[in-house]
């Protein structure tokens, strides 16, 4: 069963995959079985996300999603004040700081702790901006390295 906050999240996913879709918020609050106060939630995040995404493309039509502003993000107030404090304006530069080798997760990050990060890294994952795994044969080594010596090496042809 998620917590409170991990519920609220996944709903804020399924509504705005609903909304894409084009059902109304009336639609979305009854299919998902939200009260009339998370639906307002839903309702500002989405419209924050939609007019943040509207102006940035009305200054720059080529913009994609990667330079879309933190501080005007569907994650919780508190959570985009603090990553724009320690420097992350778009959600590219997230990004990139996310698929660096060298950072160690942005848990260790003050004020960020595993649910904060779980919420960042699940909204890059929504806009398709979380790096996945190039090799899928590395990661499984890196996790299990007696099967490193086990497999046989895969041949190009």
């Amino acid at each position: 069963m998620p917590s409170q906050p991990e519920q609220a999240n996944l709903n804020l996913k399924e509504a705005r995959i609903l909304r894409a879709s084009g059902l109304t918020y009336r639609k979305i609050r009854r299919q998902l079985g939200l009260s009339a106060g998370q639906l307002g939630h839903i309702r500002r995040a989405l419209k924050r996300e939609k007019a943040a995404a509207t102006r940035l493309r009305a200054r720059q039509p080529e913009a994609s999603d990667r330079d879309l502003p933190i501080g005007q993000s569907a994650l919780p107030k508190g959570l985009r004040l603090i990553l724009t404090a320690l420097g992350y304006s778009t959600l590219g530069d997230l990004a990139d700081r996310l698929a660096d080798a060298d950072f160690s997760g942005l848990e260790t990050l003050a004020g960020i702790g595993p649910h904060r990060a779980r919420l960042v890294k699940g909204m890059l994952d929504d806009f398709g901006l979380l790096p996945g795994p190039t090799d899928l044969q590395a990661e499984i080594e890196k996790l299990f390295p007696e099967l490193g010596e086990s497999l046989p090496p895969r041949s190009m042809s």
